[in-house]
């Protein structure tokens, strides 16, 4: 006899029917509708999947479903394949848990999409079915379809992660795969307490490279393993947008994104567009205006290396030109690292306010 199951409780057995597992935090969060945060009280509500057989909870933390829950659950699609050790099992975990994230925020997990604008996420095991050429790639969780994007997603937590520059390019490859299978940018996931240190961090390491990796268009396209090597994340100027987000961020951030290109439009009024991202969104002379209001790192780059590079010609030249930027207020922390743009002469600042 099944036991009568609340819509949270069958909520986070879909969940494992397609994803297989998810960690015992997570399944809390996934249970708690109301929001307490009440972790007891949650417990509670958990323990019947596993006294009655239908999820096993592992001494890891890791918890997994049974043949009696995917009994349950039989009409539900599994989007993943389980086996290949720890290395797999971590990876699944990471998978989930974003999709679970994404879930929160209203957008949910499916095999397939046919590029008809309808927002989903599909996990990187059924992506890689329907993209060719992506090489191996790290923590690739898989691809969100949101308003005209199909971004990356990656749960880098602290950022201290391997990353493969190469083989993260190989999901924007031109020559690979279907045009309308490449990706046009990329989303992070950090932890909620670390995402002004990660942008710093991310953006300072493209910075010390700018040269080699946003000054260039032309890369060499593999359709061959790359060699795995540990590195801190750097941005490209291939990846076209890379927006930063947390768990707390993630939906008001995917709201941010879908509004960003009418935003853009009603600030640009009849003002000429830049030539490039990399001078700015819009001109209005003397200013350069970058307009950033969903967290875009690769934005960040532009500006800041649109801006030391005005500074050292005006050590020996005169210049009008000038830029101004627009951001939200949660985002000021990340122009701190740079005192010497704060203080640079004629630059504007603007404050972005959600309507």
């Amino acid at each position: 006899m099944n036991l009568k199951l609340g819509e949270n409780q069958l909520g986070l057995l879909e969940h494992l029917a397609q994803f297989e597992t998810l960690d015992y935090l997570s399944c809390l969060e996934m249970l708690d509708e109301s929001g307490t945060n009440d972790r007891r009280a949650l417990s509670y509500a958990f323990r019947p999947l596993t006294r009655h057989k239908y999820v096993v909870k592992h001494k890891d933390g890791r918890v997994n479903i049974l043949t009696k829950g995917k009994k349950l659950l039989y009409d539900v699609e599994p989007l993943v394949t389980t086996g290949g050790g720890i290395d797999n099992a971590k990876r699944l975990g990471m998978l989930s848990r974003t999709a679970m994230l994404l879930k929160g925020a209203g957008i949910e997990s499916c095999a397939s999409q046919q590029f008809s604008g309808h927002e989903c996420f599909i996990p990187s095991p059924c992506w890689r079915k329907i993209r060719t050429g992506i090489l191996s790639t790290t923590r690739f969780a898989g691809i969100l379809f949101i308003a005209d994007h199909r971004l990356a997603v990656y749960d880098i937590g602290s950022s201290d992660t391997s990353w493969q520059l190469r083989a993260e390019r190989s999901l924007f490859y031109q020559d690979y795969g279907e045009r309308e299978t490449r990706a046009t940018g990329m989303l992070f996931i950090c932890g909620d307490n670390k995402r002004i240190e990660v942008a710093q961090g991310i953006i300072r390491e493209t910075m010390w490279r700018r040269k080699q990796l946003i000054g260039a268009d032309n890369i060499c396209e593999r359709d061959r393993p790359v060699r795995c090597s540990k590195a801190p994340i750097r941005l490209a100027s291939q990846y076209e947008h890379v927006y930063l987000t947390t768990p707390s961020l993630l939906e008001s951030s995917l709201s941010a994104i879908k509004r960003e290109d009418d935003y853009i439009s009603r600030c640009r009024e009849d003002h000429p567009k830049c030539r490039e991202p990399a001078q700015g969104d819009y001109e209005n002379w003397p200013y350069h205006f970058f307009v950033n209001i969903a967290t875009d790192l690769l934005k960040f780059v532009y500006y800041f290396a649109a801006v030391k590079s005005l500074i050292a010609f005006r050590k020996e030249h005169f210049s009008e030109l000038n830029y101004a930027i627009v951001l939200p207020r949660r985002d000021f922390g990340i122009m701190n690292m740079y005192p010497d743009i704060i203080e640079m002469e004629g630059a504007r600042f603007y404050e972005y306010k959600p309507e």
